[in-house]
């Protein structure tokens, strides 16, 4: 099967204001589930922009914690020149948690594609030596198509960038990806769905495995971050149903990689 990469947790899967506008205000302090992350076998986070950005100053301290490190951070930041201010705010909070990764997203207007290539080119050269840009090359946004994507990048030239696939909930195109961008692509965003509902890995184990074979198939050795599961934006969303049905989802994917 594919390699055994790391496999951190996204904290945004417990985060029940996560699509919350506009003030995408935490609802829960990620440095009290470090140790409950940790334990479970999660080899890091991929922390949420607002969990850092909007934390107090002892809570972005205790966030760096070597027990489960963020390893990636999940920005929201507007790649136009709008969003330089936030970019930069964003920055700084990397440099203090030593991520290795920033994810980040382009628009949905074709007509902001320009200022997308300005942005990024800034951003990379602002952010700190080893610290990586991992394009989420997502549904409705100018790079959703791996042809798409590939213009982008060919466009914006040298390197200090990556591709985030969805491996499970965007299987049919997963190929694609890999034919167009070879060893760039290193890490994964994981969700499972039936039809607009998600839900846990063991429910379609299948189209789980049949996924993993692609990435086998193109020796994918990057990680991989869990970003939602089964109870995800219900009625009574629960965190500790969310945590459950991650903890589900990890060993499911444990089982797959072997």
């Amino acid at each position: 099967m594919a390699p055994r990469g790391k496999i951190y947790i996204g904290t945004i899967l417990l985060e029940i204001n996560r699509w919350a506008k506009p003030e995408k205000r935490p609802s829960y302090r990620v440095s009290e589930w470090l140790d409950r992350f940790a334990a479970a076998g999660f080899d890091g986070t991929e922390l949420w922009q607002y969990h850092a950005t909007l934390a107090a100053p002892e809570e972005l301290a205790r966030l760096a914690s070597p027990r489960c490190p963020p390893a990636v951070f999940s920005s929201y930041c507007a790649m136009t020149d709008a969003g330089r201010g936030e970019r930069r705010a964003c920055t700084a909070v990397v440099g203090r948690l030593g991520c290795r990764g920033v994810k980040f997203n382009l628009g949905a207007d074709p007509g902001a594609w320009a200022a997308g290539l300005a942005a990024v080119r800034e951003w990379r050269a602002e952010l700190p030596a080893g610290a990586r840009l991992l394009c989420e090359c997502h549904p409705g946004t100018v790079v959703e198509e791996p042809a798409q994507a590939r213009r982008f990048f060919d466009e914006l030239g040298a390197d200090g960038w990556e591709i985030i696939v969805h491996p499970f909930s965007r299987r049919e195109g997963l190929q694609e990806w890999f034919d167009l961008f070879g060893p760039a692509v290193t890490h994964a965003h994981l969700q499972m769905r039936e039809g607009e509902r998600l839900v846990r890995f063991d429910r379609r184990p299948e189209l789980a495995a049949e996924a993993v074979e692609v990435l086998r198939r193109n020796a994918f050795a990057g990680s991989y971050t869990l970003e939602f599961t089964e109870g995800t934006a219900t009625p009574g969303e629960s965190i500790e149903e969310l945590f459950a049905n991650a903890l589900l989802d990890l060993r499911f994917l444990k089982d797959l990689l072997k």
